[in-house]
């Protein structure tokens, strides 16, 4: 009997890269998923997956970005402004029209009832102090508020909510994709936070500064939400399956990385998934 398989990507700072390599492993190896969920960057490639993009238009799409293609901050004198009230009613620098738009350019769909499997995208509702688990509706607005990144963009604005980043609330969603349909197995592509993945694991010999005990006890908390989602699956029946590729990080300043974590994700997944399937 054919497996079902449902495909998690998770949040990580421009690991759609990675993701896109290991879904192309994925494809190689003859699988045929049939669900996906993600956060924040993983949102966008869920969305890919579920939409039915080829390998090579993912590639194109995803090889041919550049900073300013997304990239649009406000007016200096508006940030100036924001600074001299203490950033009092300034809730993010870029204003996130752009990522908008590169999302309609490159997808296929407009909406979640469009795409031929099911899809769960993951943001943060400020509004409802809840995480917020889009499956159907406008597929644009869901992914570019699962990857608001706070701070960075700007809230976005849908239903009436204002939404963020969906790795802050869940980076990992587990629990999307079982709740979308029957599932033997679950695939989570795994893009490890940076205070997660550290090579000296004693923090006793680090050096933190106050941000860096902040975002450490914050990844701290949602890879625990993380664990939590899995076991719940495990007792379900439900496998569960992680591949963390260690591709190189990619940022804004770096796209040109690009290319090369998505080949280290897809030879990573040729590499270790038929094990852990067999």
């Amino acid at each position: 009997m054919d497996r079902k398989i449902g495909i998690v990507f998770s949040s990580g700072f421009f690991g759609f890269f990675a993701h896109g390599g290991f879904l192309a492993g994925v494809r190689e190896l003859g699988l045929r998923p049939v669900a996906f969920s993600g956060a924040s960057s993983g949102s966008i490639l869920a969305a890919m997956a579920a939409c039915g993009m080829s390998d090579e238009q993912i590639r194109e799409a995803l090889f041919s970005l550049k900073k300013e293609d997304f990239w649009d901050p406000d007016p200096w004198y508006k940030v100036l402004a924001a600074s001299l009230r203490f950033l009092k009613g300034y809730t993010g620098y870029l204003r996130g029209s752009r990522f908008q738009k590169l999302l309609e350019k490159h997808l296929p769909v407009r909406s979640f009832e469009q795409c031929p499997l099911p899809l769960a995208v993951v943001a943060t509702n400020i509004s409802l102090m809840r995480e917020e688990v889009f499956t159907k509706g406008d597929l644009i607005k869901a992914i570019a508020a699962s990857g608001a990144v706070p701070g960075l963009f700007k809230p976005v604005q849908y239903r009436g909510w204002l939404l963020v980043d969906g790795g802050v609330s869940n980076k990992a969603p587990v629990e999307a994709v079982l709740d979308l349909t029957p599932l033997d197995t679950i695939i989570v592509h795994f893009v490890a936070s940076a205070t997660l993945s550290a090579d000296d694991n004693n923090p006793l010999n680090r050096k933190f500064t106050p941000f860096q005990i902040h975002r450490c006890a914050f990844d701290i908390g949602r890879y625990e939400c993380y664990r939590r989602q899995c076991q719940m699956a495990r007792d379900r029946g439900v496998k569960i399956l992680e591949i963390n590729s260690e591709s190189p990080a990619v940022g804004p300043g770096t796209l040109h990385r690009g290319p090369l974590a998505y080949k280290r994700a897809r030879d990573a997944t040729l590499s270790i998934l038929p094990d852990l399937l067999s």
